[in-house]
């Protein structure tokens, strides 16, 4: 797990222990964004189910908006997350971390601090190096740059 802003907003890998659940409310983590599919939580898991009730049991929130690997969130899925997203404490995930959760985070940074797509892709990277991975991914930041609801929008705290 890494805050991307210290408390604020973080991305991870699809945990595969209760521990690692644990370690993340203990990190102050209150509710997640969940991305991959549903066959990947299930690779890990063995139920879809089941992962979201250890969430559940552990106090966290959570939104499963899944996302294919090597994709971005289409502009309707981003906007469904930057909505649920509030206050502090907030994790992104996909399966290892970097591509789905890279986008999301630096598409998250684009519009809560007014950052473009390149400042934002390299600023989620100082906290974990080689996020988004796909051109298609940086294609759909790129895109964030022309749309209106991209600038200053901070999350209330």
């Amino acid at each position: 797990m890494y805050w991307v802003r210290k408390g604020i907003i973080g991305g991870s890998c699809l945990p595969y222990t209760v521990d690692e659940i644990k370690k993340w409310k203990a990190s102050g983590v209150k509710k997640v964004v969940v991305l991959p599919e549903e066959w990947e939580i299930e690779e890990a898991w063995g139920s879809v189910d089941y992962y979201f009730s250890v969430l559940e049991e552990n106090g966290l929130k959570f939104i499963h908006v899944p996302i294919p690997d090597g994709y971005p969130p289409t502009l309707s899925q981003f906007e469904e997350i930057m909505e649920w997203l509030e206050g502090r404490g907030n994790l992104i995930h996909c399966v290892g971390g970097i591509g789905r959760t890279g986008t999301v985070l630096a598409g998250y940074l684009m519009v809560t601090e007014g950052l473009n797509a390149n400042e934002a892709v390299e600023e989620v990277r100082k906290y974990r190096e080689g996020a988004v991975q796909t051109m298609q991914q940086f294609e759909f930041l790129l895109s964030l740059e022309g749309k209106n609801n991209v600038g200053k929008r901070r999350l209330s705290t």
